[in-house]
């Protein structure tokens, strides 16, 4: 049986109109596969129990945390304005910088960069970028 591995590839998120952007000014990040034996350190499955199994509750969460420090590498584009700073911008340039930021729109992007860690599919933009190299 063969599978497809691709350990690093650049992800541009569907939020707050990126894919709309012309690509030099897209927001990008660098995606890096978990390993097998960091499954259980970036994804988990909770289930509440109640008095039936058909009662229970099965949530995926993220550990957003360890995806953003361990799975994000490089990040382009990402720029965030503080009013509170006169204006002043920051650039956040990878995951563990991105992991300390607090701004508006940082869930979504959060979600989005999670979903993709934790994805366990190549995506038809993924299988033509791995023709391409």
């Amino acid at each position: 049986m063969k599978f497809s591995a691709r350990k690093s590839y650049q992800f541009y998120p569907d939020v707050n109109g990126n894919l709309d952007l012309p690509e030099s000014e897209r927001l990008s990040v660098e995606i890096i596969r978990p390993t097998a034996e960091m499954r259980g350190e970036v994804s988990y499955l909770e289930i509440t129990a109640s008095a039936g199994i058909s009662d229970s509750i099965i949530k995926y969460r993220f550990n957003a945390k360890n995806i953003l420090n361990l799975c994000v590498g490089e990040i382009k584009n990402l720029e965030v304005e503080d009013p509170g700073q006169s204006g002043k911008t920051r650039l956040i340039k990878n995951g563990k910088e991105l992991a300390k930021e607090s701004f508006y729109g940082m869930n979504s992007l959060v979600d989005a960069i999670c979903t993709e860690v934790c994805a366990d599919i190549v995506t038809d933009t993924q299988k033509k970028i791995s023709k391409s190299d």
